[in-house]
Order: C-alpha cells, then structure tokens, then sequence
C-alpha cells in the first residue's frame, strides 16, 4: 500500500478551476510519471480515498477508471487497484544528483538586434479577484454562450466533421467558416468579396503581423494614429524606422495630405479608434481614400470593435469604399466571441492575401481546424448574432451608467464614440499621473489602464487612462467610480 507523504498530504484545492476526478488524476499521473509510485504498487482502496479527501466514493472510483482507461492503474481481483507494470514513466526522472544547466551563452552576442524594449498595456492575470475590474478586452463570462459554444464543439468533433477538423488544411482555411465571413459578416460592413480574398488568422494581431513581414521593410514609410494601440507600434518599430503619427481628434485621425503623400502605408482604425474610440468621419474616408489612390499609398484597415456599435448605426467600412483595391480590411471575433479565441481574418487582392497564404504556411501552417469548424457552427446556426444582441444590450446599459457618474465629475473628462464601444477614453487635469493613479487605485480594488503606452512620444501626457466596462458587473460600476475619485482626489497637489 502506498504510504509516501506526499499522498498522505494530497488534498483537493477547492480554489482550483479543475474538478476534484481530474486533481485526482492529475495527482497520480504525476507520482506515477515521476516514480515517486513504483509499478505493481497498491493504491489506496477508494473508501480509503475518498474519506481522506471528504469526497463522494463515486469521485474516486470515475478518478481510477480514467486512470485505468489511460493505462497507468490496473484493477486486480479482490486486492484493488495497482500502478500498472506498463505505465508510463518520465522521459527525465528527477534525482537528487541532477546538474542545474548553467547557461554559459552570452545571448546579447546572439541577438541580431536589440532586445525589443517592450512598452505595451499590463494587465494583471488576476484581474477578476479586483472588486471594479475597468479593465478592456476581457471577457465578462456571464455574458458568454457557453452551452450553445460547448455543443459546437462537440459537433465540430462528430464523426461527419472529424476528418476536416484533423486534417491539415496546409494553406486553405476551413471552407464553412470563409463562406460565413464572406456571405454574413463582411456584408454587414458593406463589403463584398471573392472567398479567394479571405484568409483566417489567429487574431487581427497575427494579420497585422503578416502584413508587417510582406510589405515593411527599412526602406517603407508607415503612418500611424497617435494615440495608438502599443503592440502594433512596436510591431512596426521592429521593421522600419521610418515611422510617423498623426494625431487623433473626436473625427478620427487628423489628414496631412504632406505626410501621406510620402508614406507607403497608412494604418487605422476607422470604426472605434484605439484607444480614443472616436470614429472616423465620412468625409475624412472619403478623403483618405482620394489620398491613397493619388499617392498609390497603401491603407490598413483595422475595423476594430464594429460589432459594438449600439448607439448609432455603423458607419461604412473603409473596404466597402475602396474601388481600387489599396484598402486592406482586417476583423477579428476576439472581441466580440471571447479574446482567448484568437481567431480574425483578412481581405484583400488576391495578389496579396496569395502571398499572405504562404508566409503564414511556413509560420504555422493554419489555425487550429477544431477552432474554425466549432466557431463556423456557432455563427451559422445563429448563436453569434444572439451574443452580439446580449453584448450590446448590457454594454450599452453599462455605458449610460459611467456616463453618467462621468457628466457629474469636473475633474475628468471623457472623449469618447457617439457609436457605442465598450471604453471611455479619459483625460484627467494636467497635475494627474495615471500610473500612480493605476497603482494606487489598485490598492482599492479598481483597476484602470493608464494612457502612456499608447503615445508614441518619448515624454508622452501622463494624464490620460482608459475606463472600459466590458468585464465589470453594473451594479459595481458607480462604487468602482466612487472609488477612483478617491485615489484621483488623494494624489491631488
């Protein structure tokens, strides 16, 4: 019988997001892998188990059935269960005498560049423990589809679909899911295209990433808003140094025919800037896209946030404008589905999106066909457009809430979309810091986003944070702000 400490001291994390069956599993699949139990040894019989870790008999026995199906127990007639002869073991047994590998490489030598000197938005992985989380792009799992998401997947992996969603697709993506961006989502954007010029990616992130390899270099000119989303200006800075910014007013971008004039691509985005959310106005896209056709100046269209658009209708795409072919239109379900999903796409000529096929061919092959199918069934069989409706609904009750507590504040100031969103842009008086704002509001419980990495400058205004209210419950939203304006109030000179 087994009678090592570390089982005698195992015990259920109540705290843990894993089942009590699967801590169990996972307990002796590690003591099994490690030797810690030697095969042919006698596990604890499961009434033993079970009153050690107050749990009910039939945990343990679904626990040990598992573990017999996987090959690491077996029962044995009127003696119980036994780690199996034939279980697995680590490819690296631990030993007291084991060497810790000192590193003797001198990696800075190694390096073709400088290390990246990241200057990006941190947020805490924790963030659900803070009591007034106004933290952007995570997800509020209450409002999430997780029953009609768990029965696509299960479809995804049925029989009739499993050898499409186990293959490999090598530079093709999976056909349901195209043919619903381009029959549904892109003509909601008034856009209209060919399957040949859709590509999936994994996030609007990876597309950015793609369309950074094929068409930056040292030698192009990249224009930029200002404020701007971090990641992709850091992106960039990596290819060229050949980087401007124009600023952002409550119309979008500001256009300088002189800088865009000489640049071989503008970046935006039109629908809910990032992070001001303020939405570029038709006659600015009008123009922008007269710009781009006299320069030959390439235009990348982040549509971000589109589907949030709850206070007026959405303005068109740039893409759904563009006769020419100089607009590249990049979307993504992160957002609107659940960030962790890591699923957009692009459209483009197909000269381009031909050759993003390939880059991303040798990258990664194609995202996960699992993922494609599940989320293709999802959107066909309407449970998409329901999420958006509930989205819509409580973000747009949540928004009038802030609102609200803002327009009865004199110390903050909010810019924000006449379109929806799920943010407010803030700018606080000129004495503000939102870094010590953040880092004493977390004390409090709040957390909020501070405005600094999203300036290009290398002395950028200290006094703008963004609010969101995506992931934080109503009825916290007054308290949380109440809270704010005590920490603003306390860093007051």
């Amino acid at each position: 019988m087994i009678n090592h400490d570390s089982v005698l001291s195992f015990s259920i994390d109540a705290a843990s997001g894993s089942s009590k069956q699967t801590q169990i599993r996972e307990f002796f699949v590690k003591s099994i892998l490690s030797r810690r139990v030697v095969p042919g040894e006698a596990l604890p019989s499961t009434r033993q188990l079970s009153q050690q870790l107050r749990v009910s008999r039939n945990t343990v026995i679904l626990a040990y059935q598992a573990l017999m199906d996987s090959g690491y127990i077996e029962a044995v007639s009127r003696s119980g269960f036994i780690v199996s002869p034939d279980a697995p073991v680590s490819a690296i047994s631990p030993s007291d005498n084991t060497t810790i590998q000192q590193d003797q490489v001198d990696w800075g030598e190694k390096f073709i560049r400088e290390p990246t000197p990241l200057n990006v938005i941190s947020k805490p992985l924790n963030w659900r423990e803070y009591q007034y989380p106004f933290t952007y792009g995570q997800i509020d799992a209450r409002l999430f589809s997780h029953s009609e998401w768990r029965d696509c997947s299960r479809q995804a992996l049925g029989t009739r679909d499993f050898s499409m969603t186990a293959g490999d697709f090598g530079q093709h993506d999976d056909p349901l899911l195209v043919d619903y961006i381009a029959s549904n989502s892109l003509p909601r954007r008034g856009i209209r295209v060919p399957t040949s010029q859709i590509i999936v990616t994994l996030g609007a992130q990876n597309a950015l990433f793609l369309l950074a390899q094929l068409l930056v270099d040292e030698t192009r000119k990249v224009v930029v808003e200002d404020p701007f989303y971090p990641d992709l200006r850091e992106l960039l800075k990596q290819r060229t140094p050949n980087l401007t910014t124009l600023p952002v007013d409550d119309h979008g971008i500001v256009l300088d025919e002189a800088v865009i004039a000489e640049a071989d691509i503008v970046i935006v985005t039109p629908s809910h800037q990032c992070p001001t959310t303020a939405t570029l106005s038709l006659e600015r896209r009008k123009r922008l896209l007269e710009l781009a056709i006299e320069h030959d100046v390439l235009i990348i269209e982040d549509d971000y946030e589109f589907e949030m658009n709850f206070l007026e209708a959405p303005s068109p795409a740039l893409k759904s404008m563009d006769s020419s072919g100089h607009v590249i239109y990049v979307g993504s379900f992160s957002k609107s589905l659940f960030p962790g999903l890591r699923l957009g796409y692009m459209v483009a000529s197909e000269a381009l999106i031909s050759e993003v096929r390939k880059l991303r061919h040798l990258m990664l092959r194609h995202p996960p066909g699992q993922t494609q199918r599940t989320a293709a069934y999802f959107m066909a069989l309407g449970h998409y457009d329901a999420q958006i409706r509930r989205l819509r609904r409580h973000f747009e009750s949540r928004r009038q809430v802030l609102k609200e507590a803002l327009a009865g504040e004199t110390l903050l100031e909010e810019t924000g979309s006449h379109f929806g969103g799920t943010s407010f842009w803030i700018r606080g008086p000129e004495w503000l810091d939102s870094d010590k704002l953040a880092d004493h509001a977390a004390t409090k419980g709040v957390l909020i986003e501070p405005g600094q990495p999203f300036f290009a400058a290398a002395h950028p205004p200290q006094n703008y944070f963004r609010l969101a209210y995506s992931s934080i419950n109503e009825d916290s939203i007054r308290p949380g702000f109440k809270a704010l304006l005590k920490s603003v109030s306390s860093l007051s000179p």
